[in-house]
C-alpha cells in the first residue's frame, strides 16, 4: 500500500515538475537562484556548489546540482555605487523517466550606498535552459504479456521531440543593513537582508505531446538577520523565505544558531577563525529541515536533511531530501571588513 501511495503521488509530482522549478531547502546558499540582486551584494567574491538528493525513499531519487559565482566590480573606487556580476549553472534529473533540466544564467546588479549602514541592489538575470525526458525508461500496459514486462514489445505510443530549449529572465531588488561589532568577541553587530524577485514571466513555452509546460511567473520574498548575543560566542540567524508560482506556494522559516569556536589571529594569521552552526527550519505543511554547517576562515561546508511531514510521509517514512554545499567567499567573513568594506 505504501508503495502504491508513493507511486501515485510521484506521478502527479512529475507532471507538475515540468511547470515548476527545482528548489533547495538551504536557500541562503543559493543566492543567485533566489534573487539576481544578490550578485556582488555581500562579498567581493563568492563561489558555491550545491547538491540535493530527494525522494529516494519512494522512487528513483530526484537529483539537483548547482554552481554559482558572483563578484563585485570597481571595488575601492571611492564612489557610492558599484556593479555586481555573476553566473549560475543548474542541472536537475527527476524520476525513472529522467525528466531533466539544464540551465545557465548570467546576472548583473547595480548597488548603491544609502548611508553608512545600508545598501540597495537592483538585479537582472538572463539565461537559456533545456528540458527533456527519456521515453525509453517508461513502461506501458501494452508491454506486459502474461503479467510480465517485455521491453521488446511496442508501447503503441507516439512521442514528440523529447527535448526543448528556451530563454529565461528575471529581476530582483534587495536591501542590506550592517552595523559593526566593536571587536569580534564583542559579538554585538547586526546584519539584515530583505529582498524580492520575479522570474520566468511565462517565457519558457513548449510542450511534450501537447501538454503545456510554460513556467508561470515565480515570485520570491526573503528576509534574514544575524544578531549576536553580546559578549558571547552565540549568534542567532532567523530567516523567512516565501515563494509563489501559480497555485504552488512554499513558506520556509526558522533559525540557525552559530557558535564561534575560535577567533583568528589578528597579526600572524596562524590561527584561523572557525564556527559551527545548527539550524532548524520548517517548510509549511511539508518538511522539517535540520542543518549543520562549519565555517573555517573563508570556507563553509554544510549539510541538511528534510524530514517529510506531509501526507506523503505515509509512503516516505518521513524521509525527504539530503543537501550538501561548499562555499568560498572573500574577504574573510569573520572580520569587521565583512560589514564595513563599503563605507
Amino acid at each position: 500500500m505504501k508503495s502504491l501511495i508513493g507511486t501515485i503521488a510521484l506521478v502527479f509530482m512529475a507532471l507538475e515538475a515540468f511547470g515548476q522549478d527545482p528548489h533547495f531547502s538551504q536557500y541562503e546558499v543559493t543566492p543567485l537562484i533566489v534573487n539576481p540582486a544578490n550578485a556582488g551584494l555581500k562579498h567581493d567574491l563568492r563561489a558555491v556548489v550545491n547538491y540535493k538528493n530527494q525522494w529516494g525513499a519512494v522512487a528513483t531519487p530526484y537529483k539537483t546540482t548547482a554552481f554559482s559565482f558572483d563578484m563585485r566590480t570597481n571595488k575601492g573606487g571611492g564612489d557610492n555605487a558599484y556593479f555586481g556580476i555573476g553566473g549560475q549553472f543548474l542541472q536537475d534529473k527527476s524520476g525513472d523517466a529522467n525528466m531533466s533540466l539544464i540551465q545557465g544564467n548570467l546576472n548583473v546588479s547595480g548597488i548603491i550606498k544609502l548611508d553608512n549602514y545600508s545598501k540597495l541592489s537592483l538585479g537582472l538575470m538572463g539565461g537559456f535552459g533545456q528540458r527533456g525526458t527519456d521515453y525509453d525508461n517508461l513502461r506501458w500496459e501494452s508491454q506486459y504479456a502474461n503479467g510480465a514486462y517485455n521491453s521488446q514489445l511496442s508501447s503503441n505510443e507516439t512521442f514528440a521531440t523529447p527535448t526543448f530549449s528556451y530563454f529565461d529572465a528575471g529581476a530582483g531588488i534587495a536591501w542590506t543593513y550592517g552595523k559593526d561589532q566593536g571587536y569580534i568577541t564583542a559579538n554585538d553587530g547586526v546584519k539584515a537582508t530583505v529582498g524580492f524577485s520575479a522570474s520566468h514571466f511565462g517565457l519558457p513555452a513548449a510542450s511534450f505531446n501537447g501538454f503545456d509546460v510554460s513556467l508561470k511567473t515565480k515570485f520570491i520574498g526573503h528576509a534574514s538577520m544575524e544578531v549576536g548575543k553580546a559578549n558571547t560566542n552565540l549568534t542567532f540567524i532567523p530567516s523567512l523565505y516565501y515563494v509563489q508560482q501559480g497555485k504552488q506556494r512554499e513558506v520556509l522559516f526558522g533559525s540557525t544558531f552559530r557558535y564561534l569556536l575560535q577567533e583568528g589571529s589578528h597579526f600572524t594569521g596562524f590561527n584561523k577563525s572557525s564556527s559551527i552552526g545548527l539550524g532548524v527550519h520548517y517548510r509549511l505543511k511539508d518538511a522539517l529541515v535540520t542543518s549543520l554547517q562549519v565555517d573555517y576562515a573563508n570556507y563553509t561546508v554544510g549539510i541538511s536533511y528534510d524530514f517529510n511531514v506531509s501526507q506523503l510521509s505515509t509512503a516516505s517514512n518521513m524521509r525527504g531530501g539530503l543537501e550538501l554545499f561548499l562555499r568560498f567567499v572573500t574577504p574573510n567573513p569573520f572580520g569587521r571588513s565583512s560589514i564595513s568594506k563599503f563605507r
